[in-house]
């Protein structure tokens, strides 16, 4: 029995949320458990959630503030981790909520009993303009007993083989002395700054525990960053995707990693590489093909036919000719 229960930060990065925000933030500090801190960082909003991030630090003393000028979501939740005290760490978008009101007091449990460095979770997913119908669920097939005394990346590969695995931040109970003592920190600049850390993540991690039932209430809504349908920032999403995929494939490469892993990460390349077809604009099929040129040795790391042809066609066409060739035919 825990004499002392264990702090947890909860950081939430504030953007343009104000619609969201209450939900989000009530389902926190509605929480059974009771030592845990919610870290607001507010990255420059231009709307009123500095006005109700402000309006919550004045009415619970568990809640801070800080008000930063934009500088993207990898900033907010690294500036997050910086400022936080728990021993444990746990991210939540501002515009999503969680379910289950015993959920941080399960966490810690499970935490403290497997002394883990993180606890993998699910999520629950559905469209802004009706909470009350699911359209998504992660599935999790596999509990602890099957991962009992196996490494991170082997973990890993079976969740990539199970189609169990997403590599979203807010589905990582995370220790913060792990997260710190390996520099597991977002990568900034760039969009899908998840996908480049979750892999790292289970890489580092020496114990990882399990928790099958969803909680994390994921809101998907129009324009959000995932959503959004302006062709510049599709056109910057797709080249950091294409470039997270080539870094992360030299990075695994180095240190042995299943072929699982690669192969994930070459089916992630070529699915960004389908999508520059959507692109219009001239200068935005400019910069995915100065991407594409220099990251396209991706496909050959797999042995998948219409891949290798791919690659191939990059070489032969040029980067730029290929995007035309993918609007006009299937690959």
């Amino acid at each position: 029995m825990m004499l002392t229960k264990p702090k947890i930060s909860v950081i939430i990065p504030v953007y343009n949320v104000e619609k969201w925000l209450n939900k989000c933030v009530d389902s926190i500090l509605s929480q059974s458990y009771e030592n845990f801190e919610v870290i607001l960082v507010n990255d420059g909003s231009t709307d009123k959630s500095k006005d109700i991030c402000d309006q919550y630090s004045k009415e619970d003393k568990r809640v801070k503030v800080f008000h930063n000028k934009n500088k993207g979501l990898s900033y907010s939740r690294n500036f997050g981790v910086k400022k936080s005290n728990g021993k444990y760490v746990m991210f939540v978008d501002s515009d999503d909520f969680i379910s289950d009101i015993n959920i941080i007091d399960k966490f810690i449990n499970i935490l403290e009993k497997d002394r883990s460095d993180f606890i993998y979770t699910s999520y629950c997913r559905f469209n802004d303009k009706n909470e009350d119908k699911i359209t998504e669920i992660l599935p999790i097939d596999i509990n602890n007993n099957h991962i009992e005394g196996k490494s991170g990346i082997e973990i890993l590969s079976i969740l990539i083989e199970k189609n169990n695995y997403h590599h979203a931040a807010y589905l990582k109970i995370c220790n913060r002395k792990f997260l710190i003592e390996n520099n597991l920190l977002f990568k900034e600049g760039i969009y899908h700054e998840d996908a480049e850390w979750s892999p790292k993540l289970f890489y580092y991690a020496k114990r990882i525990s399990i928790y099958n039932e969803p909680y994390y209430m994921r809101r998907m809504r129009e324009n959000s960053i995932i959503t959004t349908t302006n062709e510049s920032t599709r056109c910057k999403k797709i080249c950091d995707r294409l470039i997270i995929a080539d870094d992360l494939i030299k990075f695994f490469e180095k240190e042995n990693a299943s072929k699982v892993i690669i192969d994930d990460l070459v089916r992630m390349y070529w699915g960004d590489l389908m999508i520059t077809r959507g692109l219009k604009e001239k200068d935005n099929i400019k910069k995915c093909a100065k991407v594409i040129a220099s990251t396209k040795n991706v496909l050959n790391k797999s042995s998948i036919k219409k891949y290798l042809i791919g690659n191939k066609l990059i070489k032969y066409l040029g980067a730029k000719n290929f995007i035309n060739l993918l609007k006009i035919v299937g690959i």
